[in-house]
């Protein structure tokens, strides 16, 4: 597989759309100021994770799946970008707060209302480092479900099927799952 053969694919049958609708989700209208910059960045990614998805499954022509898959990779990448830039504008803009003003005094820190789409953004980049922290500390079976769950959003019955489990087996995996969650979280929450 080749980058050319992955943006073909990208621009033949409308599959674009996928772009499109993260940088929907995202809140990304036409009328933000980086709105071609990121519509690129979008294809770019879809673009590696095209590569991504042939090369771990050479086999599959499923393309529902490749796409599901192409969705969260983009969604996260751009998410990453969005917190980055927003990382950014309020370091800058805490650093103008330190500079002397006109009359010769430093400004005060004005603390504007959020934007509310910016919480959609904030809950998306947890659950996706949350996640990545997740895969890293699952047993083998764990990830395999993990994956199916929240990347390809399969329900367990299915999960079950693909595997050639039982239901109560899945159900093992999810419970092994949510103690490592718990855990994670327990240590990223301060006792009181």
């Amino acid at each position: 597989m080749t980058t050319k053969a992955a943006f073909n694919f990208l621009l033949s049958e409308e599959r674009e759309r996928v772009v499109y609708g993260v940088l929907k989700k995202l809140h990304v209208g036409p009328l933000h100021p980086q709105y071609q910059d990121f519509l690129q960045e979008g294809r770019i990614i879809f673009a590696e994770a095209y590569l991504a998805y042939k090369k771990q499954h050479p086999a599959s022509d499923n393309e529902h799946d490749l796409m599901l898959f192409a969705y969260q990779r983009i969604r996260w990448r751009l998410l990453d970008i969005l917190r980055k830039e927003q990382h950014h504008i309020s370091n800058c803009q805490s650093m103008e707060s330190l500079l002397p003003s006109n009359n010769g005094t430093t400004s005060e820190i004005v603390f504007e209302a959020v934007d509310p789409t910016t919480f959609d953004t904030e809950e998306e980049t947890l659950n996706c480092e949350l996640y990545e922290r997740l895969l890293k500390q699952c047993t083998k079976n764990e990830a395999k479900y993990l994956q199916q769950s929240f990347l390809f959003m399969r329900p367990i019955a299915e999960i079950a099927r693909m595997y050639g489990v039982s239901r109560q087996t899945i159900y093992n995996w999810r419970a092994g799952i949510q103690q490592k969650a718990k855990s994670i979280l327990d240590e990223e929450t301060p006792a009181a």
